[in-house]
């Protein structure tokens, strides 16, 4: 029988040449309308053609139950993204986010895609207070992984003082969007431990961002007083020292990934700023400095209104749920800035900042642009700066403290560059 769709009879270089026509999202759905499309645009990589973009930066406030969303307007060709997880059901669309990966948020009863507004829930994890995080790349598969992994040895039941760690082999449990289910999977240590439970205890230091990751090239970093590099595909991993001695420093830290690779940053209360990338040579790794900069001197010259919004916006999704009002119209602060950042320009990186008061207050670090050597900070919870590494510039993105926001203590304690992630179909999701 003669299909009725009339596509069918294209040839296939005419067709991919119509869908190439179609935007990120589009080619997304589009991806998901039949069997061949599917393949053809599989096969002929036309998803690869839309160079990854970042939407902004999901936030985690110090009790403020639910994450902000810190945002670059769209572009006219872009598709609004909302940070408001409304469309997940209710024992999620008001709570933080505990990890990010290539468009897909983990939280703590579901997996949602920001981008299309799909949702896949998840069983019941697994008991113990340990890190938490999702492995997703759309690239390789639809599917994806989340980890729970132990990263508090003293409180692990059955670890003594002189027991070395990370373990061989380490457990840890697993959840596969593949099978549906928990499990646990064993991971044997390549390398060295780092120490003694007690020795880790000793030197443990609160101003490292814990279990943040970064996952690069098929496998995942967690930071936790050293850095494990987990390799799922064949179950191994290596624990990785940091560059600095934590037990003596006064740094803040942060693990990413930019352009190159898997960066870590540091910066302290005098304003120095250090970031290495991890690299591999001949079987060995080795932190390598690639910058080392005071800002004070950038920063104290540098002056601005508070009350000039800036390019980026914050959503106040708090702000809008507790007061029942709608949320920031994207597309509307789009068309209301005239001034459109863009890491890919770095003549935006010359802007004029508008006079009022120096920035005078603490220095914390956000996260990294992922495909840009780009590092984004905050100033007092009052501005969202991004100061570009090659050209140790900085510029001002505008205002990052929400709306009411008023705590006995007001910091970030976690944050995630969020890049979309059009692939509309999600595993497991209902």
């Amino acid at each position: 029988m003669e299909s009725t769709d009339p596509t069918q009879r294209l040839p296939e270089d005419v067709l991919v040449a119509l869908l190439r026509r179609l935007p990120p999202h589009g080619l997304a759905a589009a991806r998901c309308v039949c069997k061949s499309w599917h393949a053809i645009i599989d096969a002929r990589r036309l998803l690869d053609l839309f160079p990854p973009s970042l939407a902004g930066l999901f936030l985690n406030f110090f009790d403020l139950d639910i994450s902000e969303f810190f945002f670059r307007p769209p572009r006219d060709t872009d598709t609004a993204v909302s940070g408001r997880l409304d469309y997940v059901p209710a024992e999620d669309s008001d709570a933080a986010i505990l990890d990010h990966c290539n468009g897909l948020l983990l939280l703590w009863a579901h997996v949602a895609n920001p981008a299309t507004r799909r949702w896949a829930p998840l069983p019941q994890w697994p008991p113990g207070l340990d890190s938490r995080h999702i492995v997703f790349d759309p690239v390789v598969s639809p599917h994806y992984e989340v980890l729970k992994i132990p990263s508090h040895p003293w409180c692990t039941p059955g670890v003594e003082p002189q027991h070395q760690w990370p373990p061989s082999p380490f457990i840890m449990h697993v959840f596969s969007s593949t099978t549906g289910i928990w499990e646990e999977r064993s991971f044997a240590r390549r390398g060295d431990a780092i120490g003694t439970v007690a020795h880790l205890q000793q030197r443990q230091r609160w101003s490292i961002k814990q279990d943040y990751s970064a996952y690069w090239r098929g496998q995942l970093y967690v930071l936790n007083q050293f850095v494990m590099r987990i390799t799922l595909s064949n179950c191994t991993y290596q624990a990785i020292e940091l560059p600095v001695d934590v037990s003596t420093s006064n740094e803040k830290y942060s693990l990413g990934r930019s352009e190159n690779g898997v960066y870590l940053a540091a910066i302290n209360w005098h304003r120095r700023l250090r970031v290495w990338i991890l690299v591999e040579l001949h079987g060995e790794i080795e932190w390598v400095l690639k910058h080392d900069n005071n800002l004070d001197h950038m920063l104290s010259r540098g002056m601005y209104d508070p009350q000039v919004q800036g390019p980026w916006r914050i959503e106040d999704i708090n702000y809008n749920s507790d007061h029942s009002t709608s949320e920031v119209n994207m597309q509307e602060a789009a068309e209301e800035d005239k001034f459109e950042w863009n890491s890919d320009n770095e003549n935006t990186l010359d802007m004029t900042l508008q006079v009022g008061k120096c920035y005078t207050g603490d220095i914390t670090i956000l996260g990294f642009h992922p495909y840009k050597e780009v590092i984004f900070l905050n100033e007092s919870l009052t501005r969202g700066l991004a100061y570009h590494l090659n050209s140790s510039k900085i510029e001002d993105l505008g205002n990052i403290y929400p709306k009411d926001y008023s705590a006995m203590y007001m910091f970030v304690e976690q944050s995630f560059p969020y890049t979309p992630c059009w692939i509309g179909k999600l595993p497991g999701s209902i």
